[in-house]
């Protein structure tokens, strides 16, 4: 079997590619260059299943997020179609449908989508082109918050762990489900041939849900510290903050995690979902224990400088 992926260097394309190989497939990466040459056909011709995982988080400008989000799974929806490719998974996010409403009622494949800002509208426009399409079999998933070796997302929090030190951005008792990047690639080799998948949206995270104060006392532990200075920053000074950071992102070109649309995403206080249609149509439930995944992301830190 052979799978090409595209956004194959990024954070979640590194995953994917180790265990679409580890699970014997023939892996084709597809990184940014390959794809700005125009090689997608090419690299696309043959395969029986397209990943398509490239595309942006964040922008200085909600043109770029669409261009990266929209305009790119478009081109890729083609090329697949034109290779007569088996199957297009798409690598989505909870951001695409939005918060939960409370603790008990997750967000799941029936809840209606109501994303919060420009990331998650570009997910959602993206996903409807890929249910749209009637040339191949695709599948949607999404990945809750996603952390584990190479992710950048998540440093900040382990860097101020390993001190002692947690900083809440006004999210301290907020709720998320969370995910390893290992088990969300095991979940897609299994959407990959699972015969239920095509036609499907499946939401990927741990089966419990944890809170923002639990996590930074993981990982201060993993880093064999206790919390020492535990500080809750008011919202009107994130909010500050986050005005900052537009301006920075519309100078520089490059948007950080301080910005208007990511503060608009910390204040919903449960991004939490549930997995049960994987677990029933793809046989997957996240095994990485969270404290488990954590240390061996704070290990990896280590190991590559990062901390």
């Amino acid at each position: 079997m052979i799978v090409a992926i595209t956004g194959a260097s990024g954070f979640i394309g590194q995953h994917l590619v180790r265990q679409f190989g580890a699970a014997g497939w023939e892996v084709r990466a597809l990184v940014r260059r390959d794809i700005e040459l125009g090689k997608s056909p090419e690299l696309f011709a043959g395969a029986d299943v397209v990943v398509h995982a490239a595309g942006a988080t964040r922008a200085p400008s909600v043109d770029l997020l669409e261009t990266s989000n929209v305009a790119l799974t478009s081109r890729m929806l083609q090329a697949a179609a034109d290779a007569r490719v088996g199957r297009f998974v798409f690598v989505s996010s909870l951001a695409a449908v939005g918060p939960a409403m409370s603790l008990d009622k997750p967000i799941d494949e029936t809840t209606v989508p109501a994303p919060l800002e420009a990331y998650g509208r570009s997910k959602l426009d993206a996903e409807r082109l890929v249910q749209a399409s009637k040339d191949l079999p695709t599948v949607i998933v999404r990945p809750a918050a996603v952390y584990g070796p190479g992710d950048r997302d998540f440093l900040e929090l382990f860097r101020l762990a390993r001190h002692g030190v947690a900083i809440h951005a006004a999210n301290r008792e907020h709720w998320l489900s969370i995910i390893h990047g290992d088990d969300v690639a095991r979940a897609i080799v299994r959407a990959a041939v699972a015969t239920e998948a095509p036609g499907r949206a499946y939401c990927l995270g741990n089966p419990e849900p944890v809170q923002w104060a639990e996590l930074f006392r993981l990982a201060a532990r993993c880093a064999n510290r206790e919390l020492r200075i535990d500080i809750d920053i008011p919202s009107f000074v994130i909010d500050a903050g986050a005005a900052v950071g537009d301006v920075v992102a519309r100078v520089t070109g490059r948007a950080g995690l301080l910005t208007t649309p990511k503060v608009a995403l910390s204040k919903a206080r449960f991004w939490t979902c549930s997995s049960r249609l994987a677990a029933r149509e793809l046989g997957f439930v996240a095994s990485t224990p969270l404290e488990q995944g954590l240390c061996d992301t704070y290990r990896w830190y280590r190991e590559h400088g990062w901390l």
